[in-house]
């Protein structure tokens, strides 16, 4: 029951005075005093109501501060997962570089082993035949580099591909 208070005896001895009957005043006062009891909000509804706003309005900023820090969390854990791939892509590229370094230095020495051999097998007689031999030896191995040269470089530039994405 709300606090107001009316008095509907005023209220009714009013409205006689103004020409209802006793009856009809009476009527009106309850129904007066039924609807300022059903409908009207006192102080205190008023305040309670500003106390659940309150209770809602922390209740929010801590969901919010929950929010926030799940999202940085979340956010950190995505940091650190990112590093340790770029880290084993690193390590990865390093050691494919590595290899490929390994290859073309073996390559290099397999050709100059091939080019001696075959050198030796072909003694020009001719400056001219030697001349034209050594020019293929190297043609040769400067194709080698080359070959090897383009593999680096494609293997450098799919890597930081896979970086950048």
């Amino acid at each position: 029951m709300n606090a107001v208070l009316f008095d509907t005896l005023a209220f009714a001895r009013r409205m006689e005075a103004v020409g209802f009957t006793r009856a009809q005043a009476e009527a009106m006062a309850e129904e007066q005093a039924k609807l300022i009891d059903e409908r009207l909000a006192t102080k205190t509804d008023i305040e309670r109501i500003h106390a659940d706003i309150d209770a809602l309005r922390q209740e929010t900023k801590g969901n919010i501060e929950r929010l926030r820090q799940e999202a940085e969390a979340n956010i950190d854990r995505r940091r650190r997962e990112t590093a340790a791939e770029i880290e084993r892509l690193r390590q990865e590229t390093t050691a494919d570089i590595e290899r490929l370094r390994q290859e073309t230095r073996e390559n290099i020495e397999r050709l100059r082993q091939e080019t001696a051999s075959g050198m030796e097998s072909l003694r020009l007689t001719n400056r001219s035949d030697l001349a034209e031999s050594r020019w293929e030896v190297v043609k040769w191995t400067i194709g080698a580099i080359g070959v090897q040269t383009v593999v680096i470089i494609t293997a450098v530039i799919a890597l930081a591909r896979s970086l950048l994405h």
